[in-house]
């Protein structure tokens, strides 16, 4: 039978149009890959913090690490003039400039790996909640107020006292309060007939029995300073949200 149409004979160049060549087994494991990536998901990072709880917890860390390379006499030297001592503000003959910096400061240094350990697990426990409410920048100033008010507080009860305060414990004191309203808030905890006050009355507590007990090194524990950061929190939490933008 012969075809009815341009091309006539044995109808080589029909056949060959109509076949369809397709994708060899390597690259169809291409094309699938390149789908699946496609579609995949993000991943979530490692460590899946907010902005402003990974800059503090990264300060501490840093800090720590450039303190700790040091010779013991220039340690000394940072602590008792980046660290806040109550004394360098009553006592003309021990004030510096450096005192000017210190109610900034102090709240970066730390006297040990494990005083470090616990500000630094603290910072990713309270910081991470407190952030994600308020955000980043409104977070720094609240953990800022918290930490001058702890040490104000501390200077108010002992103002004579040559020892250095060091530690971001006065302002997580006061993130922890900002946890707490959060938690009554969103009714995940205070809810019952003494609403926050356990946690309240416990937290005091326990800073009253590290302080009577010492740090971990053999140090003293300024419990004032944790209680002042811990009221602050109260204080500043509406007025931050309020306010601050």
């Amino acid at each position: 039978m012969s075809h009815n149409g341009k091309y006539n004979g044995n109808g080589d160049h029909d056949e060959d149009e109509k076949v369809v060549s397709f994708p060899s087994f390597a690259e169809r494991d291409r094309l699938r890959r390149a789908e699946e990536k496609k579609n995949r998901p993000p991943r979530e990072p490692m460590i899946n913090m907010p902005p402003a709880t990974k800059f503090l917890a990264a300060s501490f860390l840093i800090i720590h690490v450039i303190i700790q390379i040091l010779p013991a006499p220039t340690q000394f030297w940072m602590f008792d003039h980046f660290g806040f001592v109550p004394n360098h503000y009553t006592d003309a003959s021990a004030f510096s400039l450096y005192a000017l910096a210190g109610p900034l400061t102090y709240m970066f240094l730390h006297g040990s790996w494990t005083h470090l350990l616990l500000n630094t697990v603290m910072t990713t426990a309270f910081g991470a909640g407190v952030e994600r409410l308020m955000g980043a920048r409104r977070m720094i100033i609240f953990f800022v107020l918290c930490s001058l008010t702890a040490a104000l507080i501390h200077f108010a009860v002992s103002p004579s006292s040559p020892n250095p305060v060091i530690g971001a414990s006065g302002g997580l004191s006061g993130l922890f309060a900002a946890v707490l309203v959060m938690m009554q808030k969103m009714g995940m905890g205070g809810a019952g007939r003494y609403g926050i006050w356990p946690f309240v009355i416990l937290w005091v507590g326990v800073s009253i029995m590290f302080g009577m007990m010492g740090a971990p090194g053999g140090g003293s524990v300024a419990w004032v300073a944790h209680i002042g950061g811990f009221l602050a929190g109260f204080i500043f939490l509406k007025p931050v949200m309020r306010y601050i933008k």
